[in-house]
């Protein structure tokens, strides 16, 4: 059967969706594409466009792990597992995108034979980047929802049943295994032979990143060894330099080249790009899953010291806010360089009374620096307020900690410690001295990645793989059992239209319990 190709042509690389345009049908098909580099680069480009929505954070699990005091009201059920704010189509997150992604990227591969006028190294690296996304998305996807379907080709109408989420991680492994070929980061070149220095285009290191990643979260769910042997190997493979030059920043070249305006790190690992015509299309003041989430709408909706002033006092859930004392609490070294720079003037900030200046009990997050950017007058009354940065999915402090995880599992104590002295020491801070038990040690490499990874989007999977949501989220997650997790209750619930035409479907378990 011969099947249409949606070509989406002329647009930037990392375009919106409402860039993209449709050709007739009749003008493009699988047999007459693929005829130059070109045409590889533009359906590489579509599937670009979709990476975003893979990475961003989108609720409900960034919404279940808000690392915060109060929550704003519309929010609160989720962390705390309130059955009724997860069910509803409008309150579930949908898995089209990411087989959005997979379906292009066997477009590509599965037509690798019908290539012309493209060298075999061209073939390759394209081919390549295809893998490592349809890698990226089945990854994600074990991630979200667990138990999944695997697609079977870009041609198959079949219905589709769910695998288990192992079996989905594992076909993550394969794909990201065959985009092994890639390049360093260093070396990449698009199609007119310019350099490409974006970091949403993968890379050798990206690719061992997200095999690191895939593992360690394999080793999570079964508990076997192996898996956490093999994240350390492809984690080895870039933090020792065999998969390209990356280094940690100085603090402040966090701030400013990885977290900022700036976009150019050797720390950052994987990006997502975002430019003014992305943030142009919010229709949003600010859009929640963005770098920093909740907290960032606490101060920045104004700068002036009356409304400061009104939020503090607000006791009605409307902002989402973290203490000052929470925040020592999380960061319980006073030297810590990262209360000073991921927090404005945290402990001393005044605001305006009746009575004089008074110290806000209240975090203002300002580890995204370059944050208020009015890009528009206003959007249904609210200043629009965005933070002037790319998304960073994976910076080499992230690796470095998720690779000290894996030793500390591994029993490989001193190179555990050594691992996260490099990022403590980044910090400001001196040697870790505490407990090296295999458990002590796992939890404070836990917890040295929440403080480094504040609102990075890491914190609730981090949580899921080590085990600790009894301990470390809210309400329902605390009481949950065994049996519920084993039936996807740190799953999230399989969206409605994933059931249209395809009688295979069945909902997790436990979701289909509660409804």
């Amino acid at each position: 059967m011969k099947k249409i190709l949606i070509l989406f042509l002329f647009i930037p690389l990392f375009a919106c969706d409402d860039w993209l345009e449709v050709e007739p049908e009749d003008s493009v098909t699988f047999v007459n594409y693929f005829k130059s580099e070109s045409e590889l680069e533009a359906l590489y480009n579509v599937v670009q466009s979709k990476m975003k929505y893979i990475c961003f954070g989108k609720q409900p699990y960034f919404y279940s792990s808000i690392d915060a005091d109060d929550v704003q009201a519309d929010v609160d059920g989720y962390r705390k597992l309130d059955v009724s704010k997860y069910t509803g189509t409008s309150n579930t997150q949908s898995w089209t995108t990411y087989y959005d992604v997979i379906y292009l990227a066997n477009v590509m591969i599965e037509n690798a034979h019908r290539f012309e006028n493209v060298s075999e190294e061209r073939a390759a690296f394209w081919l390549g980047q295809m893998h490592f996304a349809k890698a990226l998305a089945y990854f994600r996807v074990a991630q979200i929802w667990g138990d999944a379907p695997i697609t079977k080709n870009s041609e198959s109408i079949e219905p589709i049943g769910k695998s288990p989420a192992l079996e989905v991680l594992q076909e993550a492994l394969r794909e990201a295994q065959s985009a092994l070929n890639l390049p360093t980061h260093d070396k990449l070149v698009g199609t007119s032979g310019a350099a490409i220095t974006t970091k949403q285009c993968a890379s050798l290191g990206t690719v061992n990143t997200l095999l690191a990643n895939i593992c360690a979260w394999m080793g999570g769910l079964t508990g076997e060894r192996q898996y956490w042997v093999d994240a350390e190997k492809y984690a080895s493979e870039v933090l020792d330099g065999k998969a390209g030059v990356y280094e940690l920043e100085s603090m402040t070249g966090l701030i400013e080249n990885v977290l900022g305006k700036n976009r150019k790190s050797d720390e950052i690992i994987y990006a997502i790009s975002n430019n003014a015509l992305d943030y142009d299309r919010n229709f949003q003041s600010f859009s929640k899953e963005a770098p920093g989430h909740f907290l960032i709408s606490y101060p920045y909706l104004t700068q002036d010291r009356s409304e400061i002033a009104s939020m503090v006092n607000n006791s009605n859930n409307t902002y989402t806010r973290i203490r000052v004392s929470t925040v020592e609490r999380i960061y319980p070294e006073e030297n810590d360089l990262r209360r000073q720079e991921f927090w404005y003037e945290l402990g001393t900030l005044t605001y305006s009374t009746s009575n004089g200046e008074e110290v806000t009990p209240f975090a203002h997050i300002a580890k995204w620096r370059d944050m208020i950017r009015q890009m528009k007058e206003d959007i249904a009354g609210m200043p629009v307020i965005l933070a002037d940065c790319d998304w960073v999915f994976w910076r080499l402090a992230d690796l470095i900690l998720l690779r000290a995880e894996c030793r500390a599992r591994l029993d490989m104590t001193d190179e555990a410690v050594s691992d996260l002295n490099r990022v403590r020491e980044r910090a400001g801070l001196s040697e870790y001295a505490g407990s090296t038990s295999k458990e002590d040690l796992r939890k404070e490499i836990f917890l040295e990645r929440r403080r480094e990874l504040f609102g990075e989007g890491q914190y609730y999977f981090d949580i899921v793989r080590n085990g600790y949501f009894r301990e470390f989220l809210l309400g329902g997650f605390q009481t949950l059992t065994d049996e519920d997790v084993k039936n996807g209750a740190l799953y999230t619930k399989v969206h409605s239209n994933a059931f249209n035409k395809n009688t295979l479907m069945t909902q997790n378990i436990y979701w289909q319990w509660q409804e």
